[in-house]
């Protein structure tokens, strides 16, 4: 065994034995009582919203079971969704952090600074420079730390909720304050989402989030260990180019991976009943067919409020019938139309169909947390749509 192996077995063997102690942390700190939170509801929720302000360093687990099939144009999403994903966090600002997505043998480092991205990737010894924000991105590993989810979905979910009080708990070894957030709309999966937090700072600390019908939650992430703490400078530092480390540069279009798989289509400003939203990077283009609200730099369409919200992404031809024959292999619920065809497949959080119009000669892929019956009445109107490319 060379010097290298020897020194990258050690490393994971110290990570194993971590996590496995971690594990046991809570069981015992959770013992300890947590006194009733003397917060009301509405302002821990704007503690929670406001907590992007709050330096913090810590480790935290993700675990998701979704059920998810793989499918390439959806990037790592459904890794993310389904099995567990260890994050090694250290956040100054929301423009100075960084976050270690930790496996086995593998270890994907991001560095937020002003205005640019790092990415450090252990296993290929390559680091990225991404200059700008992508227009667009999937879900990535540090959107699944505590802090980040709890605000994304409480920004997802809007006011447009209600509100009921959980006990108190220990989380880490931190007294947290709990909140229940149920949707009032009856279009999303989602039956509620479970939140504790640090009631001082309003720092998000752990988030479930349940299914409809479900008594467990599909998605947990909380943190195994925490400070409130401001990281060190340099351990926010991406590590200098040296040695056999590959190094290159890219600008936020070239990150967004799968996404170049999307294509530009022209799509309709309803579907299912559900409004478009007009956007500051929202465009209109007049066409033989009417007027068409474009996102401009995508071609991808978000419709609904909340967190019944769901997205169509127009797909290359190529693509799209790779994701139909993939949905289809994966046991998906095969739709027919008399003027194209489609595919579902359905989780107890999320919902994904495939669809291609021989109308417009296009193919499309929907996806969202809602209810499997809208994205078939959305299929339904969009397959007979004229837009095209």
């Amino acid at each position: 065994m060379t010097v290298v192996r020897r020194q990258l077995a050690r490393r994971w063997v110290v990570v194993g034995a971590a996590a496995l102690g971690l594990a046991a942390v809570p069981a015992v700190v959770g013992a300890v009582p947590v006194s009733p939170p003397a917060t009301g509801l509405a302002t821990l929720i704007g503690r929670m919203r406001a907590s992007a302000v709050q330096p913090f360093q810590g480790y935290a687990v993700s675990s998701g079971s979704a059920g998810l099939p793989a499918i390439p144009q959806l990037g790592d999403v459904a890794d993310l969704l389904n099995g567990d994903t260890q994050l090694r966090i250290w956040y100054g600002s929301s423009s100075h952090w960084r976050v270690d997505v930790l496996g086995i043998g593998t270890e994907r480092g991001t560095y937020q600074l002003p205005g640019r991205q790092v990415v450090w990737d252990f296993g290929r010894n390559l680091l990225t420079e991404v200059d700008g924000d992508p227009p667009i991105r999937l879900p990535q590993g540090s959107d699944l730390t505590p802090p980040d989810l709890a605000r994304r979905l409480l920004s997802a979910a809007s006011n447009d909720v209600t509100l009921a009080p959980l006990p108190a708990r220990r989380v880490a070894g931190v007294a947290a304050a709990g909140v229940r957030v149920t949707p009032r709309s009856a279009q999303t999966t989602v039956a509620h989402i479970d939140l504790w937090a640090e009631e001082k700072t309003g720092l998000p600390l752990a988030v479930e989030v349940t299914g409809r019908g479900a008594h467990d939650p599909f998605l947990v992430s909380r943190f195994m260990e925490v400070s409130l703490a401001a990281p060190a400078a340099a351990v926010l530092t991406p590590p200098d180019v040296h040695g056999s480390m590959g190094y290159t540069v890219a600008n936020g279009a070239d990150i967004s991976g799968p996404l170049t798989t999307f294509r530009f289509a022209l799509l309709p400003d309803r579907l299912a009943g559900q409004p478009r939203p007009v956007t500051d990077s929202s465009v209109w283009l007049e066409t033989p067919q009417g007027r068409f609200q474009v996102e401009y730099g995508s071609g991808i369409g978000t419709y609904g409020t909340g967190l019944a919200k769901f997205l169509v992404l127009p797909l290359s031809r190529r693509a799209g019938f790779d994701v139909i024959n993939r949905i289809t292999r994966a046991n998906g619920n095969p739709l027919t139309y008399p003027t194209g065809r489609g595919v579902q497949i359905s989780t107890p959080l999320v919902s994904v169909l495939a669809l291609h119009s021989d109308v417009s000669e296009q193919t499309y892929l929907m996806v969202g947390l809602v209810e499997p019956k809208l994205l078939r009445q959305a299929a339904t109107e969009l397959v007979t749509f004229p837009g095209g490319r």
